[in-house]
């Protein structure tokens, strides 16, 4: 492996124990910080945006998108460790597992709750990163092998 690749892979594992850090951290914090932090969010894009949207929507939405920047830097890391197409196959399981440990992990902090609903919305985002990241792995692939010799992409 190049030290080039080495680098690559670091980097790729560092970003992923980042996000389930700050992921980690979140689930820490009891009822009424999680609140705040919502209610906060609101209203930047309240001013921001002129649309008003539920508190809800918005704990969802960052469920959703926690987990979908973690599955696609799963899969990434696993790409780029094992250099396999269906890296996807064990990142979007590793991001569902980690959803469970972080709702049961929210029952340990006040104010906070174990929810299926949230494993779920967890997950759900977890599939949507693990497809991203293997879609643009595929296109990146076909046009990596629709190069000639030149270096110039082929027209199809």
């Amino acid at each position: 492996m190049t030290s080039k690749r080495k680098i690559y892979v670091t980097i790729s594992w560092l970003l992923v124990l980042a996000v389930m850090i700050f992921i980690f951290s979140m689930s820490a914090a009891n009822g009424s910080e999680s609140s705040e932090m919502s209610n906060g969010l609101l209203q930047k894009i309240i001013e921001i945006t002129g649309i008003g949207i539920s508190s809800h929507f918005i704990r969802k939405a960052a469920h959703f998108c926690e987990f979908a920047l973690l599955s696609f830097l799963l899969t990434n890391a696993f790409f780029a460790s094992f250099n396999m197409k269906k890296a996807w196959l064990f990142a979007f399981p590793a991001a569902c597992f980690y959803a469970v440990t972080d709702e049961l992990h929210q029952l340990f902090s006040d104010g906070r709750a174990c929810s299926v609903k949230d494993m779920l919305i967890d997950s759900s985002g977890a599939l949507l990163g693990a497809i991203m990241f293997s879609l643009i792995i595929l296109i990146y692939i076909k046009n990596i092998e629709r190069k000639n010799d030149n270096g110039n992409i082929k027209t199809v």
